[in-house]
């Protein structure tokens, strides 16, 4: 898997080989596409990390930090140190729960999603991140689920856009 686009557009990237599920370099250049006016000098959050290629995409397109939650961060945090990128971002090595538990009076752009599938984990962490006000108004969240999945988002957050890639699904959320 490599990047698909800013200034480490090109790189490989360590991906784990048990329990994650990459997100496709075509699915990425078309979320970046969309959210494109977003990431410049933005703060993001990427939960349910895995190999970090979201934030790790966001930060190579000009994102100012990234901070990613991943219980198994070591394709994770190889990538960082392989490419240079361990002063603009934090990694908490925790389940979503605990990991945004640490993030109490934080505020983040962009939020990236990319839970297992059909687990119902979207809707529980949306209701997190709007319970301790981790999106600032007119930030967005990019929730990548199975499109047979559906939930619903909080008072005051919005579904402006979704997206269908084969067995893949985008819901953009935005706040405000």
């Amino acid at each position: 898997m490599r990047i698909v686009g800013g200034n480490a557009k090109g790189r490989r990237l360590k991906v784990s080989k048990k329990g994650t599920r990459p997100t496709k370099g075509f699915v990425r250049e078309a979320v970046f596409n969309i959210i494109s006016p977003f990431v410049h000098d933005s703060l993001v959050l990427d939960i349910f990390a895995g190999s970090g290629a979201l934030g790790i995409e966001a930060l190579s397109r000009g994102a100012r930090h990234c901070v990613f939650i991943e219980r198994k961060a070591k394709a994770l945090t190889a990538n960082i140190v392989q490419l240079s990128m361990d002063e603009t971002t934090h990694v908490i090595r925790a389940d979503f729960r605990s990991g945004l538990s640490h993030l109490k009076g934080q505020q983040f752009d962009i939020i990236f999603l990319d839970p297992p599938y059909s687990k119902h984990y979207v809707e529980k962490v949306i209701a997190i991140v709007a319970k301790q006000q981790l999106l600032r108004k007119d930030g967005v969240i990019v929730a990548e689920h199975a499109p047979e999945e559906s939930f619903t988002v909080p008072e005051d957050y919005s579904i402006y856009k979704k997206k269908r890639y084969g067995d893949t699904c985008i819901t953009f959320i935005e706040h405000g």
